[in-house]
């Protein structure tokens, strides 16, 4: 099975074994012609099996087309990221970490909260554009384990990384501190030296262009709204 679908504006075909995520997919069909082509062998699903516990052929095949998906998405400078992408006034912004940190329960945080305020773009992983006006950020089908998700985007306003800690503390953070945790947020095979320098040429633009902050948090109410605030103040005194 294949489908024709748009990441981030570029038209990609991916081919299936399986057919459990296709409406997943179809949100983004199109009938442009295809810049590249993506798949994940059966021979590789297999390997890669178990993918985490209780996952499926299906599953592995489906997360996997996301990094392929990423590495198709290089040349045209586009990007899959790990992270949770949200609205708010104007700007998306970027919630990243390791998995099981908090970064959906700190979005939920700030749904509670604020919820007239913001609209979510992705859970899990969205796609960078970098292009000559800037940076934007946009859905894939790709949303995580909550399937949260639209088909908005926005010019991306910042990103916040996240850590656990028994007290609330957000502060910014220079490009040298968080080169390396970003590199990894970055959702490609690494299978070629040119996709890394690829990958590093579009890190060195994202860290030239957006502030970067850490939020050190207990996933609580506080935490969302010490969040929420410090950025607002960052977009008056801008």
């Amino acid at each position: 099975m294949e489908i024709s679908v748009r990441l981030g504006g570029v038209p990609l075909m991916l081919s299936c074994a399986h057919n459990e995520y296709m409406l997943t997919y179809m949100p983004f069909a199109c009938c442009d012609m295809p810049l590249a082509s993506v798949g994940v062998s059966a021979a590789e699903v297999e390997r890669l099996l178990p993918y985490e516990e209780g996952s499926t052929a299906p599953y592995v095949e489906h997360m996997e087309l996301c990094t392929r998906a990423c590495d198709a998405l290089l040349p045209f400078e586009r990007a899959i990221f790990h992270g949770v992408a949200f609205i708010w006034r104007g700007k998306a912004w970027l919630l990243t970490a390791l998995s099981g940190t908090g970064k959906t329960t700190h979005y939920i945080q700030w749904k509670r909260q604020y919820g007239s305020e913001i609209s979510i773009i992705n859970g899990d992983k969205p796609v960078l554009d970098f292009s000559e006006e800037g940076i934007s950020v946009h859905p894939s089908p790709w949303r995580g384990k909550e399937n949260m998700g639209s088909m908005r985007s926005a010019p991306l306003g910042g990103i916040i990384m996240l850590k656990q800690g028994q007290e609330n503390a957000m502060r910014r953070v220079e490009p040298k501190e968080a080169v390396a945790e970003l590199f990894m947020q970055f959702l490609f095979t690494r299978s070629t030296p040119l996709d890394v320098r690829r990958v590093c040429a579009l890190e060195e633009r994202l860290l030239q262009t957006v502030p970067v902050w850490q939020l050190v948090n207990r996933g609580d109410e506080a935490s969302a709204r010490l969040c929420h605030d410090t950025l607002a103040k960052e977009m008056y005194n801008a």
